[in-house]
């Protein structure tokens, strides 16, 4: 899936999460990238695609990018999860911070 209004890295690593491709994830992130959710961190490229693998296992999610707004050193992005959980489909925020080489620094996902 093409997402035209969102970085290379970004639509990327959508992409790969949706299709459960843990071994294209890492190369999205930078290398001390920082990902926070439900309540724990991930920190560097191995460790979020263990969270990745780890997550997709339990809950299947797929997410459809519904809004993107870009700001100030940040990107937000408005998600409708669907998967095997309870309340799914899940309106989800994403919001992404890009290094200098336009990978993924931080992400942090919210309801």
């Amino acid at each position: 899936m093409s997402h035209p209004t969102l970085a290379p890295a970004i639509a990327g690593y959508i992409n790969a999460a949706n299709a459960r491709d843990t071994t294209q994830i890492a190369r999205f992130f930078a290398e001390n990238a920082n990902v926070f959710d439900e309540g724990h961190h991930q920190v560097g490229p191995q460790a979020i695609a263990h969270w990745i693998e780890d997550s997709g296992r339990r809950y299947q999610p797929r997410v459809e990018v519904l809004d993107v707004q870009h700001r100030t050193g940040k990107v937000l992005v408005h998600g409708l999860v669907s998967g095997d959980f309870p309340g799914s489909p899940q309106p989800l925020r994403y919001m992404f911070r890009l290094d200098e080489q336009g990978k993924i620094a931080r992400l942090d996902i919210s309801l």
